[in-house]
């Protein structure tokens, strides 16, 4: 009986052992796989910071294109009012 009890209870804990071996391996791919999508992640966050870096200088060139072409706009409605008065006659 006790044999038998012997026998049961090694082939239990061999059983777990195999399984719990089994299940770190998993465990194990599982972590290297996040580790990969966390490096992943960073890079894509830092590419697009560098980007948006980018985009904000390039709206504030074209914020100073703007008022730029606003003021030239200006001055030239001034030039056109300018010479559609008539000349007052003395």
């Amino acid at each position: 009986m006790t044999r038998l009890r012997n026998r049961y209870l090694g082939s239990l804990v061999l059983a777990v052992g195999l399984l719990v071996a089994g299940c770190g391996q998993e465990i194990k791919k599982e972590n290297e796989q996040l580790k990969k999508t966390v490096e992943s992640l960073q890079k894509e966050n830092t590419d697009l910071k560098a980007e948006a870096v980018v985009v904000k200088g390039e709206n504030e060139a074209m914020k100073k294109e703007l008022e730029e072409l606003k003021a030239q706009m200006e001055q030239m409605q001034q030039q056109m009012k300018a010479k559609s008065k008539p000349a007052k006659k003395k």
